[in-house]
């Protein structure tokens, strides 16, 4: 069974390619892909516009911590994965956030992703 099925994932990813392939991997596995925003102020416009049930998140957009973005899902409870070539650093601990390095496979995220929407990884109080 699909738990992921028509959940709406936001994608937090300024790296064309990757978002991209990200987009599509949502699709195949029937998730409906939010986005992809480059940047901070992308991101946070598709949040405040839109339903996300959880997000995928770049740590480094365009040389800028998306900090500001792992807040505001935070602040309204809203699960998410941090991506990074970095690997796990302080920011996913900071966040009580799960994380996942680069480059990843779709399974290595999706079993993330899923576990992040099982137990609530960046929401208040996690």
């Amino acid at each position: 069974m699909n738990d992921l099925a028509n959940q709406r994932i936001l994608v937090v990813e300024d790296e064309f390619l990757i978002s991209a392939m990200l987009c599509d991997m949502l699709e195949d596995a029937s998730v409906v892909a939010v986005g992809p925003a480059a940047t901070v102020a992308e991101a946070l416009k598709l949040i405040e516009d839109g339903q996300v049930d959880a997000a995928i998140l770049d740590m480094n957009l365009q040389g800028q911590w998306s900090d500001p973005v792992a807040e505001e899902l935070q602040r309204r409870g809203i699960p998410f994965v941090f991506t990074s070539g970095y690997g796990a650093n302080e920011r996913s601990e900071r966040f009580r956030a799960r994380a996942v390095a680069k480059p990843y496979s779709w399974e290595m995220l999706e079993d993330q992703l899923r576990q992040a929407i099982q137990d609530g990884a960046g929401r208040v109080g996690a």
